[in-house]
């Protein structure tokens, strides 16, 4: 599903304000990457955000991708969603939420949940300083399940 221009402009005008809030140069290939983002729920591989925006931007390369994505990453302006053995996607979206994984075609979706939360959960984590947490589920999707054999 694709996120209505008005909300993509929303979180790009957000991301360059916090770029500049942190000292990061705004360029307008990192303006496109982040808009790749921005664009859809679908939690993009670095490969595709390349694929993607290659065409209208010839001279980056896919190891500007990838530090870009790091980048960004490692300034909160992003989150990675690591599907266990397999290549990092990437989320705009910010908002707390969760993450379900299809286990056959490797479709992520967002899950919105309260009730699936740190508090709720109450980790037996006493020896930690718990700075952050995530939760990924797995199964099957719609789709995958109705070719189950």
């Amino acid at each position: 599903m694709n996120i209505p221009n008005k909300e993509i402009e929303k979180r790009v005008e957000g991301f360059i304000e916090r770029s500049k809030d942190l000292g990061l140069k705004v360029t307008p290939q990192r303006i496109a990457i982040y808009k790749e983002l921005a664009k859809t729920e679908e939690h993009p591989s670095t490969e595709m955000i390349y694929n993607n925006i290659k065409d209208y931007y010839p001279n980056i390369s896919l190891t500007t991708v990838y530090r870009t994505l790091e980048t960004f990453e490692k300034m909160g302006l992003i989150s990675v969603v690591n599907v266990l053995y397999h290549a990092a996607r990437y989320d705009a979206n910010l908002d707390p939420h969760h993450h379900i994984v299809c286990v056959k075609c490797r479709k992520i979706e967002d899950v919105y949940n309260e009730s699936v939360s740190y508090s709720n959960l109450k980790p037996e984590l006493d020896d930690y300083e718990v700075l952050g947490y995530s939760v990924l589920f797995n199964g099957l999707c719609k789709d995958c399940s109705k070719t189950k054999s």
